[in-house]
């Protein structure tokens, strides 16, 4: 499928410019819609949360100061996102036209960012976040996950510096899962339309279900000429290995399917998934 329209979550000025820029290299590629939404926090949700013994006055402070910082937040954002347009010369329109090229459009919304883009986000054909850094709450990584989880839509992960390009050369991450499966069904288009595809193949001590061979003969059938870059992992290091290759071979995307293990797992014990959300320098283009 080609993405048509794009989804781009946008909680802070400083924190969603990488998600932007990356979500425009991809819709420059399908003359897509990108609709940027910024979620400001509903002060009347916090009250549930607030302690016990807190009087009225307390309570309304706190809703106040959520109030200013989240309007502060949502003028600075609207900033940013105007500044974007102007600078690449972008048409602010939420109409579909078929000659328009890339087009896009600003949403403001009160409530919890995880639960609207979790909502909303069933109507795009993908969605573009940014990747959570260990040093700020924001990207949020819960919205990431609502993304992956509850909207049943493919998401393309944004690195916090933003490469040249995206989508020329791909890699993909061969796991034999059905999650890579339904990524790789979803993101054929891309494929397709990419100048070089790599499949990462993993050479482990008890060999895959599937063969990559196997995927390249199929992937022919689309035109799709993939070439096989096998290396020596461990499966516990998969992760990292899926990361440093596609690096290796000058990739500019990963395509791979999430959480093939269960999240209780890869909790407790790690996992790929959730290793390449905490360090990966290129997009990556996840489905469940």
């Amino acid at each position: 499928m080609s993405f048509k329209t794009i989804l781009v979550p946008a909680s802070s000025a400083e924190a969603s410019k990488s998600a932007l820029d990356t979500a425009l290299l991809v819709a420059r590629r399908w003359n897509s819609h990108l609709e940027v939404l910024h979620v400001r926090a509903d002060p009347r949700g916090l009250v549930p949360y607030t302690g016990e013994g807190m009087d009225g006055s307390m309570i309304e402070e706190i809703m106040d100061v959520t109030e200013r910082e989240g309007v502060d937040r949502a003028t600075q954002t609207k900033a940013m996102f105007d500044e974007f347009c102007a600078e690449h010369n972008l048409i602010v329109n939420d109409t579909p036209s078929a000659d328009a090229g890339v087009t896009v459009s600003w949403r403001e919304e009160a409530g919890r960012e995880d639960e609207i883009v979790a909502l909303q986000g069933r109507l795009y054909d993908l969605i573009v976040v940014g990747r959570p850094v260990s040093e700020s709450p924001l990207p949020s990584p819960i919205t990431l996950e609502a993304a992956l989880h509850d909207t049943g839509r493919p998401i393309l992960v944004a690195p916090p510096r933003v490469p040249e390009d995206t989508g020329s050369h791909i890699a993909i991450a061969w796991e034999a899962s059905p999650e890579a499966a339904r990524t790789i069904a979803v993101s054929i288009q891309a494929l397709i339309e990419a100048e070089k595809v790599s499949i990462l193949a993993p050479n482990l001590s008890q060999p895959l279900p599937l063969d990559p061979s196997d995927l390249v003969a199929r992937l022919i059938w689309h035109g799709v000429a993939a070439e096989i870059h096998e290396f020596n992992a461990q499966i516990t290091e998969l992760g990292p290995a899926f990361l440093a290759q596609s690096a290796s071979i000058g990739a500019d995307m990963l395509v791979k399917g999430a959480y093939s293990q269960s999240r209780l797992r890869q909790m407790v014990l790690g996992g790929r998934t959730r290793h390449i959300l905490g360090h990966t320098s290129v997009p990556v283009l996840l489905a469940k």
